[in-house]
């Protein structure tokens, strides 16, 4: 094994060089002579070349953004995120609203249902494109899951 190995890097080696224009002989590579074993560790440089096209925003882009500002879908409904430059949030959803402060990838926030108030927390994805969290509605924890929807 270790003899078939060390002839393909020799071939592979043989190759490049005839490819590249080269008229050195096997075994060296202009003036500098290189010795390849099996145990010869080989990394090759990453190829850069131009892009024709321009990248672009299709509709299945989600733009990602530092914070949880835009739409949201949730486990309890739509929910319309907007976020000062203070890091104040407020939130509309089919049920009621929340206010709260985003810290980091964590919004601890206040929520209003009709009748019902309390707190609640998301906790967000380095990305900010999904969240869990939830909201204690006297006593018991309501389970929130969002995904950030796509922006056309």
């Amino acid at each position: 094994m270790r003899i078939w190995t060390t002839a393909v890097i020799e071939i592979t080696l043989f190759v490049t060089i005839v490819s590249c224009g080269g008229d050195s002989g096997p075994g060296t590579v202009d003036s500098l002579s290189v010795e390849v074993t099996a145990d010869t560790l080989i990394t090759e440089e990453p190829v850069i070349t131009e892009v024709s096209e321009q990248l672009q925003v299709t509709e299945e882009t989600v733009v990602v953004t530092a914070n949880p500002e835009g739409l949201w879908d949730t486990t309890m409904g739509q929910l319309e995120i907007a976020v000062d430059d203070s890091d104040n949030v407020t939130g509309e959803y089919p049920l009621g609203s929340i206010e709260g402060r985003l810290a980091g990838n964590v919004l601890e926030f206040t929520y209003s249902e009709g009748a019902l108030s309390g707190e609640g927390i998301f906790m967000y994805e380095d990305d900010f494109n999904s969240f869990t969290g939830f909201q204690d509605i006297s006593g018991t924890e309501f389970v929130w899951d969002g995904r950030r929807m796509q922006t056309q």
